[in-house]
């Protein structure tokens, strides 16, 4: 046996066992390998026996320079390095180790017959894990090494499941970026057929329109020819602004792409006021309301309130009158309207305003018909919230 490049012939399995077959080589992991350097033959010797008898697998140098060879052909799984060496000092060779990506992770345990303080730190500064002085203890060498060795498996053991997880991590963002573009796909699709609806529905929805006029100016004049105009006129008021609703639901990404313009809601609330004469709307309002500029394209403003003041009257047993409160809470306008007869359930509340609702089309407001859904799209697309709470009331804000 050369003393200078001692490698244990026989390795078992980090079990101790000397009788290892190629069974237990199959089931059990590899006995860690130990890299030892030293400059004097004979605690190299001891060294290799000690620690091949309780199962590890030795490799020894003696000089740092012979070590960073070794370690950078096969990374040892633990150093036990001395400092007091020709050319290169185990501080150095440390150092070295550390400063390399590769091996910067391999625990180092000095052992040396230096005993001062100041050489401890010093090793430690270095990048030592740990430190034994000379003469020592097998007992002590080997508890610091199995300590360190299970330290590097559980960092080990630790990096793998991090590697793990960012995989899963990356596949799930992978999945979730896929899953948003089918639905940006299929949000497109919707709107271009509902933007499609919209325009193709007018020329036929003109002409019954038309036709249900002339043929009622043929009708004489009675009571139940102007009940029919009355009906004819409402309906075809409320299929317009269906069709508006649907062209505007399917443009609503360009819309609030326009110019925006700066409003306070007390200005806007006295244009939708104007806008619905046959209301008297009411707000008590807090203090520097007028100060809070409301951002957003004019027309979506307008038609946003407008279409939640009428929704308000919907379920409020006074048809012509509107109470609101608004305040700024935290940089947020908050409006509540006031309702007294809101006839909807939890549930029925929940999706009210989905473009799909069967709720929304047989209950009280009916009669606005896709109105609800555009106000709450124009509200969620300039940063705000349409919502029913607990309290019966209505509430919207902005932000």
């Amino acid at each position: 046996m050369n003393p200078h490049n001692m490698i244990d012939e026989h390795p078992v399995a980090y079990t101790g066992r000397s009788d290892a077959g190629s069974d237990a080589a199959a089931t059990h992991p590899p006995a860690p390998n130990i890299l030892i350097v030293d400059d004097t033959p004979a605690n190299l010797m001891l060294l290799v026996e000690m620690l091949s008898r309780r199962g590890y697998r030795t490799q020894t140098m003696v000089s740092g320079k012979q070590a960073l060879q070794a370690a950078r052909a096969a990374a040892p799984d633990l150093i036990l390095l001395d400092i007091t060496m020709p050319e290169m000092t185990g501080y150095e060779v440390c150092g070295i180790l550390k400063a390399d990506a590769a091996l910067k992770d391999i625990p180092v345990i000095f052992i040396s017959a230096l005993s001062q303080t100041s050489d401890k730190l010093h090793a430690f500064r270095a990048g030592g894990v740990d430190y034994v002085t000379k003469p020592f203890q097998f007992e002590e060498v080997y508890a610091r090494v199995e300590t360190h060795l299970r330290i590097r498996s559980l960092q080990r053991q630790l990096a793998a499941q991090n590697e793990n997880l960012e995989r899963m991590v990356a596949e799930r963002t992978r999945d979730l970026s896929n899953a948003y573009a089918r639905m940006r796909e299929l949000g497109r699709l919707k709107n271009d057929f509902l933007s499609m609806i919209s325009h193709e529905i007018r020329t036929p929805a003109n002409g019954f329109l038309g036709v249900g006029t002339l043929i009622l100016d043929l009708c004489p004049a009675s009571e139940e020819r102007s009940q029919y105009a009355g009906i004819l006129k409402q309906s075809g008021l409320r299929l317009r602004n269906l069709i508006e609703d649907a062209g505007m639901i399917s443009d609503m990404e360009n819309l609030t792409m326009k110019t925006m313009a700066a409003i306070s809601f007390p200005e806007l609330l006295a244009e939708v006021s104007a806008a619905l004469p046959d209301l008297r709307i009411s707000m008590a309002q807090s203090p520097g309301l007028e100060l809070f500029p409301l951002n957003g394209y004019h027309p979506l403003l307008m038609r946003a309130m407008e279409s939640v003041i009428l929704l308000a009257t919907c379920f409020s047993r006074d048809k012509h009158r509107v109470k609101l409160t608004a305040k700024v809470e935290e940089s947020v306008l908050r409006v509540h309207i006031e309702l007294d007869a809101l006839s909807l359930s939890s549930e029925q509340a929940a999706g009210f305003f989905g473009l799909e609702s069967q709720v929304r089309s047989v209950s009280v407001a009916q009669s606005l018909g896709l109105a609800p859904v555009v106000a709450y799209q124009i509200l969620s697309a300039l940063g705000g919230a349409c919502n029913w709470s607990k309290r019966r009331v209505m509430p919207a804000a902005w932000s």
